[in-house]
């Protein structure tokens, strides 16, 4: 599956490096990374990733926000929602608002690769 085009989307520039580290090294292909969910909303619509490494929480439009229209745009694009909260609530709301998995920071590697697989 490595040939899938992934985009990164964290408002924290620390936790894009570290999983953009992971996912190189494991041969996946980033496309792009993305601060905020008005640029991953602009970056999605011009590079049609395959994937999405979402975060939840993140100021002006959160990433729940940011799923439904990733969602809306793109019904069979893959969304795996990234948070430091495994509050079993936002899991829930998550996955009802169309995420295909969640994964809790900080990330290891096994885990990352392991969703990956599974979607």
């Amino acid at each position: 599956m490595p040939e899938k085009k992934i985009l990164i989307v964290d408002d924290s520039v620390h936790t894009r490096k570290a999983l953009k580290g992971i996912l190189e090294k494991n041969k996946y292909n980033v496309i792009g990374e993305a601060g905020s969910g008005a640029e991953a909303i602009r970056l999605f619509t011009s590079l049609s990733p395959d994937i999405v490494m979402l975060d939840i929480i993140m100021p002006n439009l959160g990433g729940i926000e940011t799923l439904r229209m990733l969602r809306s745009l793109n019904k069979d694009v893959k969304i795996v929602m990234v948070s430091a909260l495994d509050s079993l609530d936002r899991v829930k709301e998550c996955m009802k608002a169309g995420a295909n998995h969640y994964i809790l920071k900080p990330f290891e590697e096994e885990k990352v690769i392991e969703v990956l697989k599974k979607i």
